[in-house]
Order: structure tokens, then C-alpha cells, then sequence
């Protein structure tokens, strides 16, 4: 019987919970791509730039999957929707930006 309540109370919690997913998504987003372009970490050679690279794209495609598979077993639907949105609009949407700045 706890399970079920358990299962309910998720649910019900997936409107609330959505908009944090949401903005931690987008930070991480960032911080990923950030990473990736070499400006964390200042790398001085091509291979520590393709490491950093190949590390930033491994949590990324971790991140991505492990909420997907974590949002679609609890049932949060929005929660999904908002945290696939966010990780793959945000580095979008910062490329954009900097291309038109440039």
C-alpha cells in the first residue's frame, strides 16, 4: 500500500516539480556547453580542449538519458517534456546568441 501512495504523490508533484527540472536543466545546459567550448578549465592544448570536449558530451548524453529513463519510470510527464526542452534548446539557443553577437 505504501508504494502506490508513494507512486500517487509523485505524480501529483510532477506540476511543481517541472519548473526547478526545468531551470537546473538549463543551468547544467549551460555549464556543459561552456565546458565544451573550453571555457572552464582554459585548456592550453588541442588534446586537453578534446578532453574537456569529450567529457562535457558524456555527462551531457548521460544527463539527457538518465532523466528521460528517471521521468518516464516516476510518470512526470512535464517534468519530461521540460527537462528534454531545456537541455536541448539551452546550447541551441546560447550558439544563436553568440553567433549573432559575432
Amino acid at each position: 500500500m505504501g508504494v502506490v501512495r508513494v507512486w500517487k504523490r509523485v505524480r501529483r508533484a510532477d506540476r511543481s516539480v517541472a519548473p526547478f527540472v526545468v531551470a537546473g536543466n538549463v543551468l547544467v545546459g549551460g555549464v556543459l556547453l561552456w565546458t565544451a567550448i573550453g571555457g572552464i578549465g582554459d585548456p592550453a592544448t588541442r588534446e586537453e580542449e578534446n578532453a574537456a570536449q569529450d567529457l562535457a558530451l558524456r555527462i551531457f548524453g548521460s544527463w539527457l538519458l538518465g532523466g528521460v529513463v528517471l521521468f518516464a519510470v516516476l510518470g512526470m510527464g512535464r517534468a519530461l517534456l521540460g527537462h528534454l526542452a531545456a537541455l536541448l534548446l539551452t546550447p541551441l539557443l546560447i550558439t544563436a546568441a553568440l553567433m549573432a553577437l559575432a
